[in-house]
């Protein structure tokens, strides 16, 4: 059986902000696009990309809050959230707790659009995990010896007279307490701290070449030379904007090694990752000193 949690009104909120924030960086990107490049240019590219963490953060989050739902049968509940699936056995509920607000726990702004799905300590030391769309108060806590969970069916009563009925009805097989989860990539990529300075290299490498390119381009002429024959003649004459050429590959570069890095990560070769991860460092070193060379 599967029930749906109370009405939350944050979602929508979630919504709304979300559409705001790729409207702004949709109007930015066309500014960006169509103003002379210069340095301001590079400002504007870098608040698109401050950007990028917060619209992440709120798709999750408006996902979360839109199917968020409950999923009943005789070996567990399952709680539906986002990418995330929360099994809880029904045997392990050692009981339930009805509209009791005794944690108290204090609003987090990073836990918004829907604010009532986060995991923190609760008053007597248990873990709180709320997996609900309504305040505490307002919720069913079902106890395990792993901790507490905080959850709100619009339908409590009904949801409790099927919750006694499965427990009559006995097991069909038992199911570990569990969290599944998609893979989180981030956390792969940076567990060790050799991951996350080689990959913060990169990122600080790739916003050094457009920095270089679009601050020195008011400067440059027109048109550039970018290779000689054998005889030092001019072969290859291009205009300027060619040299967004390199910061592209330096960039390109970059997402490739650090796909492929984490393809070797999970297989479990951290050598093979910090290779291709080195390697995105030296080619941006290489565009970096072409860059120099046809711009000096």
């Amino acid at each position: 059986m599967v029930y749906a949690p109370s009405s939350d009104q944050t979602r929508w909120q979630g919504l709304a902000a979300l559409s705001w924030l790729l409207l702004m960086d949709a109007i930015l990107l066309v500014w960006l696009v169509l103003k002379p490049i210069n340095w301001s240019s590079f400002l504007l590219l870098l608040v698109l990309l401050a950007s990028l963490p917060a619209l992440v953060h709120l798709t999750i989050r408006t996902w979360g809050a839109f199917n968020l739902e409950y999923w009943l049968d005789r070996n567990a509940l399952r709680v539906r959230w986002a990418g995330t699936c929360q099994i809880i056995p029904l045997h392990c509920i050692q009981r339930i707790i009805q509209g009791v607000d005794e944690f108290s726990p204090r609003p987090s702004p990073l836990a918004w659009p829907a604010p009532f799905v986060r995991s923190l300590e609760g008053a007597r030391g248990q873990r709180l995990t709320r997996l609900a769309s309504v305040p505490l108060d307002q919720c069913l806590l079902l106890e395990t010896e792993d901790g507490i969970f905080a959850i709100s069916p619009a339908d409590p009563a009904r949801f409790l007279e099927e919750l006694q009925a499965l427990n009559r009805l006995g097991l069909s097989r038992a199911l570990p307490l569990q969290r599944l989860q998609p893979t989180n990539y981030y956390a792969l990529a940076t567990e060790s701290s050799a991951g996350r300075w080689l990959l913060l290299a990169g990122l600080i490498g790739c916003l050094a070449l457009f920095a270089y390119v679009m601050i020195r381009f008011p400067q440059l002429p027109d048109t550039l030379v970018l290779h000689y024959d054998r005889q030092g003649v001019p072969d290859s004459i291009q205009p300027k904007s060619a040299l967004f050429l390199l910061p592209v590959i330096g960039f390109l570069t970059y997402a490739t090694n650090t796909l492929g890095g984490l393809w070797m990560r999970l297989r479990s070769q951290p050598s093979g990752a910090y290779l291709f991860w080195t390697g995105s460092l030296l080619v941006q070193a290489l565009s970096f000193f072409a860059l120099f060379s046809l711009t000096a």
